[in-house]
């Protein structure tokens, strides 16, 4: 006659699915990587203040693992991507996106724009003290002649982190 232990069979489960819900997020271990998050990449982008980070619940924290988590800075979307480098849950985090002053990023268009055609042009990229933008990403703009009005957009890609910009100017 077959016998079961029960104890001796629910043991080995009760370990491993202990094992299991300790490698995952969401408990106090992602509370903190969500702080520390915040206090690091937000220091990366001052003036400009990162919102509370959020990273899913259901990332395994082993090693390579890699996740996207999510924040807000001056009401818009922002990310960063952390990768996990090892058993002890050290990690390392890339900003996905980069926010532009506004102010200074059209004084630094104009510059580099009225240089080009060779006369005066204000440039103007929205509204608002910040685009956050992601990196690689383009946005427009639109550069009007000082002296005469005349209007032409600008196609500006942001393209790293650190926010370098290249454009092209779409003469209609």
């Amino acid at each position: 006659m077959l016998q079961f232990n029960l104890p001796k069979l629910i043991a080995p489960l009760l370990l491993a699915a202990a094992a299991l819900l300790s490698a995952c997020g969401g408990g106090p271990d992602q509370t903190q990587l969500e702080r520390e998050l915040q206090d690091k990449a937000g220091s990366d982008i001052l003036p400009v203040e990162l919102g509370m980070v959020d990273c899913p619940e259901d990332v395994v924290m082993t090693p390579e693992s890699v996740f996207i988590c999510a924040s807000e800075v001056a009401g818009q979307y922002y990310e960063l991507q952390v990768r996990i480098i090892d058993a002890q849950a050290q990690y390392s985090y890339v900003h996905k996106h980069h926010p532009l002053q506004l102010v200074n990023t059209e004084a630094v268009l104009a510059g580099e724009v009225g240089y080009e055609v060779g006369f005066d042009v204000m440039i103007d990229c929205g509204d608002g003290e910040y685009l956050v933008a992601p990196i690689g990403s383009s946005f427009n703009c639109v550069a009007t002649r000082v002296e005469s009005g005349a209007q032409a957009d600008i196609e500006v890609r942001l393209e790293d982190a650190d926010g370098r910009l290249s454009w092209v100017l779409r003469r209609s």
